[in-house]
């Protein structure tokens, strides 16, 4: 008679040729190594990828929870299905429902890695159960844990902070510390998108960079409130991963940025691990005059797209600016010596867009200057009608912003962001009208969204107020004017409605202006208008946490649109990321919401997060004078 346990090992499998794709090949394998399947990946139409991995089949019948969406293996079977060249998922099979939840085991061999026990539970979440975007999941991690353990990356890389046990509070305060203090890291809330997986525990971190490097670093559990203490565990532990990857330039910078070396020297366990690198390392990469010159004299097209990467290198700070600067000044000397225009026009249309790139916009409109001189057939192109657009709006030339982001816009007129970007260049111009309907012509036009309209949606709002409101179509800004009125002004006077209302005639767009209304209206218990002024405030700062908290709260009061919620939220974390939720966190703490849900309305707000969409950079260069585009 045949046993229940091989029935189950029969349908399990059977029902997992049913779940992959048809493409995929997958063959049986000999029970020696603990592993049941081999699945190859084939595309749609057939083609090989040469992708392969190993599957360990665990099947139940049971209806109980605990029992189909866990399992407890021994740690040393974990290890030593971690240990093979090919990565090994587990899927659980429930047989009453037919469904499968599945992780990568290298993840729980981390996860295990300081346990003093023999066996360790698996515990599968909701995101792990299979469903229609699994394949597409596990072709993604694939590709990129191939990518990621060749080394073939850079930083930054996105990690996803996945709290297993510790108190919310702690999770949100590492965030927002790793967000603003690490440079090597950007903070995702999707998880699938995420390179680098951060596990807080109450007892240590382990860091899983997709199950090619992992590290684990503990602590005491009493002292999960000790926010310092658990930032540098975290730093630490970033530290053996970056061992791991042979990004020694990076190790090193993190090192003596974050002044780790007296903590590395005197941890005996750190120093012996990294002392090969620390001692030998084969580092020190840098641009010589030699290469300069030979990029430049190759006469290869391909010369522009090497300029690009160097940019694009450098604006993260993984290559000095000094050393960038002389590359460009290389490059442009050579240029002159040949007369070369077209070669000098695009050097300094790289130089310029390099200075943009780090935010230096003084001398990114020098050099844009210098290209469109030279070669003026560049105010033909649209991408650098745009760029220059942007870098006048930086400038606070918002006036000249207009124009050339209207002409961008007659040269792109399929780029629907360019409605949106000439909306702010029309705002922050004083046209609050023309501003209106750009805004409002955005918003209809991008119903798919393919761009993010959270802070346009905002500005749509604070038009349609200063119009309807304040009767304010349009004004002529005197940026300069109310601050020095402002400083001449009693502390009586600036409580004065009439004073403030002089005021915004001069410029509506001035925050300080808005923050004494916002004074007059809490008095005055206006709530819409607090809402209004405050909204304002936080608009036009962007970078204050604080203020953005205060307006998200103000949501939830009666006289506030709690429609807008949403746009406030993202926008918030747009410009201050983890900073706003810890923000959040500290300010629903206070004495003043103690009859405030506010544990319930911060997870709402969490809910509400989404990954800001990230559009591809684009590198130009000129091939047989036409250009070529590539995204990265």
């Amino acid at each position: 008679m045949r046993s229940r346990t091989h029935i189950l090992e029969e349908e399990s499998l059977f029902e997992l040729k049913r779940a992959i794709p048809n493409e995929w090949v997958i063959r049986e394998k000999p029970k020696d190594y603990g592993i049941d399947v081999e699945i190859e990946i084939f595309t749609s139409k057939g083609e090989y990828t040469g992708i392969v991995f190993w599957v360990q089949l665990k099947a139940t019948d049971s209806e109980k929870i605990k029992d189909y969406k866990s399992i407890r293996m021994p740690i040393a079977k974990i290890r030593q299905l971690a240990t093979y060249d090919l990565p090994v998922a587990l899927f659980r099979y429930n047989s009453n429902n037919r469904t499968f939840y599945f992780d990568w085991i290298k993840r729980y061999a981390y996860l295990s890695s300081s346990s003093e026990k023999k066996s360790f539970n698996i515990e599968f979440q909701d995101y792990h159960l299979w469903s229609k975007d699994s394949a597409n999941q596990i072709i993604l991690f694939l590709k990129s844990k191939i990518r990621f353990s060749n080394n073939s990356f850079s930083f930054p890389i996105k990690g996803f902070l996945n709290n297993l046990n510790a108190p919310d509070k702690t999770a949100r305060k590492l965030s927002s510390k790793i967000s603003k203090n690490i440079a090597l890291i950007e903070i995702t809330r999707d998880r699938n998108s995420a390179n680098l997986e951060i596990n807080l525990l109450e007892n240590r971190i382990v860091l899983n960079l997709l199950g090619s490097f992992g590290g684990s670093i503990g602590y005491e559990k009493g002292n999960l409130s000790n926010e310092d203490l658990i930032f540098k565990a975290f730093k630490d532990c970033l530290i053996l991963i970056l061992f791991q990857t042979d990004k020694d330039i990076d190790l090193f910078k993190f090192i003596n940025d974050h002044k780790l070396l007296d903590e590395v020297i005197n941890h005996p366990g750190m120093l012996h691990y990294l002392m090969p690198k620390l001692i030998a390392s084969q580092s020190g990469n840098h641009f010589t005059k030699e290469i300069v010159e030979h990029v430049f004299k190759s006469g290869n097209p391909i010369s522009a797209t090497i300029i690009q990467t160097i940019i694009f290198l450098s604006s993260k700070n993984i290559i000095s600016q000094e050393r960038v600067e002389s590359y460009f000044e290389q490059v442009i000397k050579l240029s002159l010596e040949s007369e070369n225009e077209t070669s000098l026009a695009t050097s300094y249309y790289n130089f310029g867009g390099y200075y943009r790139g780090i935010n230096v916009f003084d001398k990114a409109i020098h050099f844009y200057n210098k290209a469109y001189k030279t070669e003026n057939n560049y105010l033909k192109r649209g991408y650098f009608c745009r760029e220059l657009a942007g870098i006048l709006f930086e400038l606070d030339f918002f006036r000249l912003s207009v124009k050339f982001y209207t002409k961008a816009s007659a040269l792109e007129p399929d780029n629907i962001f360019l409605l949106a970007t000439l909306g702010d260049a029309e705002f922050y111009s004083g046209n609050y009208e023309k501003a209106l309907n750009h805004f409002d012509d955005f918003l209809i036009k991008n119903a798919n969204q393919n761009h993010d309209k959270y802070e346009f949606s905002l500005k749509y709002t604070i038009c349609k107020a200063l119009i309807e409101i304040l009767e304010l179509k349009q004004q002529k800004r005197n940026i300069n004017k109310p601050y020095e009125i402002l400083k001449l002004l009693t502390e009586k006077e600036l409580k004065e409605s009439s004073k403030l209302d002089e005021l915004i005639k001069i410029d509506v767009l001035n925050p300080i202006i808005w923050s004494y209304f916002s004074t007059v209206f809490l008095k005055d218990e206006d709530l819409t208008m607090l809402f209004i002024s405050s909204l304002i405030q936080a608009i036009l700062i962007k970078g204050d946490s604080k203020i953005w908290a205060y307006v998200a709260i103000l949501t939830t009061y009666e006289g506030s649109p709690s429609g807008l919620l949403n746009d406030i939220v993202n926008t918030a974390y747009f410009y201050c990321r983890e900073d706003f939720i810890s923000e959040l966190q500290d300010m629903i703490e206070l004495e003043e919401y103690d009859n405030f849900k506010g544990d319930k309305f911060l997870n709402y707000v969490e809910e509400l997060i989404k990954t800001p969409k990230e559009h591809p950079m684009e590198l130009r260069f000129w091939d047989e004078d036409k250009v070529k585009i590539i995204e990265l």
